[in-house]
């Protein structure tokens, strides 16, 4: 037993140490908060059409911490937006790394003025501008900000992310030194067994099978009516998690190794991706069971199309091949970057029956090949899916239903919404019994469960309507007349006399049916004033600046939607 121990300790450090064996500096870079870092999420996690790519770390639930330089460098871009990283910094460090702070309170007071002149100047909230080095110069340590809940935030936190400056790929800042304390080992909650050719099976059936590990003290292990017979082909996949000490966060696992008869198949490893190719996340997973149950399935076999990069070692894209009588054992590596390692074995039977393929094997007719470009055209639709838009060749399928109240098309479904896309495909429907009035208002909608409609874009043109998409699904010809509804936040019963004289902001409810705000204006006397615009709360708001003089004042507010309806609100108020 005592040598067993020995040897796990080993392997353990053998993996810390292989980890830094890396040339990426380990001591340069502080901490971004001075309370210690606690992660809500980390890097590689795996988020809707992406991969997550820094560090959430936690603010104790509240906004307003203070954010701190990680090294000497200078403030590269400014970015406020109501989406995404909300308002963030990017600082560009001499040792050719940038850091990353996103979904922010506010900016300290010398970046806050350099943001706001900006702001002015465009008369736009959102802005996304790049600074030279002698603008903004920081030192490590400098407060630069506060912690927030901006963009797309789902509760106030920080996210943290460590890119190479050149590329702009983000880097798993683990790698630097930020080393989280955790002596907890990776947790496997499933396994999926996939036949992938014509012919193979799992257990006699051309259909996925899963298995729940059982786990106790010694580790894990399956009950036995848990049996698994192959045949030809077969893919694996597995939901795994990591925790850190002393936390609950279910967070990405390092990496991931297949084995087959002492040999490795498959690896990946969380150290760097690249932003252009995130979204071939959802090739790397199965991305129907994500759909329909939520589960995160990590496949530990390639798709034809699946340019992720997080790969290394990978035999016949992970794909084994079992046409023999014969028990095989399939094992499972999973690690954390400190080194904890869980291992998992699964028995596999073999057998060399194989089940007659019932699909002609010269059966081309309808299938879409995931490298090249693709065309479907009739007279009521048009599809163009250029190359690797597709992660998989498709048998592709489309059907045709009674258009729903309100529409200008027949609905079409195309696919469905358990096929994943990875880049925009042109989608063209022709327009039915369409009034000429309401061209430039109209629409392709995706229509979801309960009949609930997503706008999904659309140009009028010569009796058809076309948009870009990366979803699969229902969709329709619909318009949007609708203007955006503006609500004050604040009770008025005199728009010619609104006592604001001690309202330190002003702020309104916005809200469109469709399309989706698109632009708004705020003036004072006239005068475009600097508006927020929280998108996920619907919130427009002004706080009120010192120029603003005593006296009574006109205020409007002007709001539009993407296909150009608009609603004004107005009033005059007191200062």
């Amino acid at each position: 037993m005592q040598k067993r121990i020995s040897f796990i300790l080993l392997v353990q450090l053998c993996s810390i140490f292989t980890f830094a064996q890396t040339p990426y500096p380990e001591n340069y870079f502080g901490s971004p908060t001075k309370s210690g870092l606690s992660l809500v999420g980390n890097f590689g996690e795996i988020r809707p059409n992406h991969l997550h790519a820094g560090f959430d770390i936690k603010t104790n639930s509240r906004e307003g911490i203070p954010i701190y330089a990680v090294a000497d460098g200078y403030v590269s871009r400014i970015k406020i937006s109501s989406k995404g990283y909300g308002k963030v910094l990017y600082l560009n460090h001499p040792n050719g790394y940038t850091s990353v702070y996103a979904h922010l309170q506010s900016f300290n007071i010398e970046i806050q003025s350099a943001a706001k002149r900006i702001q002015y100047a465009n008369e736009l909230f959102e802005i996304d501008t790049l600074l030279a080095p002698d603008i903004l110069p920081v030192k490590k340590g400098d407060l630069i900000a506060l912690s927030g809940n901006t963009g797309s935030s789902q509760g106030p936190h920080l996210h943290f992310e460590i890119r190479d400056t050149k590329t702009e790929a983000p880097i798993n800042p683990y790698f630097f030194g930020y080393l989280i304390k955790d002596n907890v080992k990776p947790r496997i909650t499933e396994l999926v067994i996939y036949p992938l050719g014509k012919t193979a099976t799992v257990n006699g059936k051309q259909l996925p099978k899963k298995v729940k590990p059982l786990a106790n003290s010694l580790g894990y292990y399956f009950n036995k009516s848990d049996s698994i017979t192959v045949n030809g082909d077969i893919g694996f996949g597995i939901e795994c998690f990591d925790t850190e000490t002393g936390s609950s966060n279910q967070n990405a696992v390092f990496s991931i190794e297949l084995q087959s008869r002492g040999k490795r198949i498959f690896y990946s490893e969380l150290e760097k991706f690249t932003f252009e190719n995130a979204r071939y996340v959802n090739a790397h997973i199965d991305y129907v069971e994500k759909q329909k149950h939520n589960n995160k399935i990590q496949k530990c076999f390639l798709s034809k199309n699946n340019q992720l990069g997080i790969y290394k070692d990978v035999l016949n894209n992970g794909i084994i091949n079992f046409t023999d009588d014969a028990t095989h054992w399939i094992k499972f590596i999973v690690k954390d970057f400190s080194g904890n390692t869980t291992e998992l074995i699964l028995k596999v039977g073999s057998t060399s029956k194989s089940k007659t393929n019932e699909v002609p094997e010269n059966s081309k007719e309808g299938v879409f090949d995931c490298l090249k470009d693709n065309l479907y055209k009739s007279e009521d639709i048009e599809i163009k899916i250029p190359s690797c838009a597709l992660y998989d060749d498709l048998k592709f399928k489309i059907q045709r239903s009674a258009a729903a109240k309100g529409m200008y098309s027949m609905l079409f479904h195309i696919q469905d919404a358990t096929t994943a896309v990875q880049k925009a495909y042109i989608l063209s429907i022709k327009a039915v019994n369409f009034p000429p009035s309401l061209q430039s208002k109209a629409v392709i909608v995706s229509m979801k469960d309960k009949g609930n409609r997503s706008y999904e874009g659309g140009i009028y043109s010569e009796g058809w309507v076309t948009t870009q998409t990366k979803n699969f699904g229902n969709f329709a010809i619909a318009v949007d007349t609708i203007s955006p509804v503006i609500k004050p936040t604040f009770k008025i019963t005199d728009k010619a006399n609104v006592d604001l004289r001690k309202a330190k902001s002003i702020a309104f409810k916005v809200r469109d049916n469709l399309s989706g705000i698109k632009k708004y204006r705020v003036t004072i006397d006239g005068k475009w004033v600097l508006c927020e615009y929280d998108l996920k709360r619907d919130l427009l708001f002004y706080d009120f600046e010192n120029s603003i003089q005593s006296g009574k004042h006109a205020f409007k507010l002007e709001v539009s939607d993407e296909k150009n309806n608009s609603s004004v609100w107005m009033c005059n108020f007191l200062r």
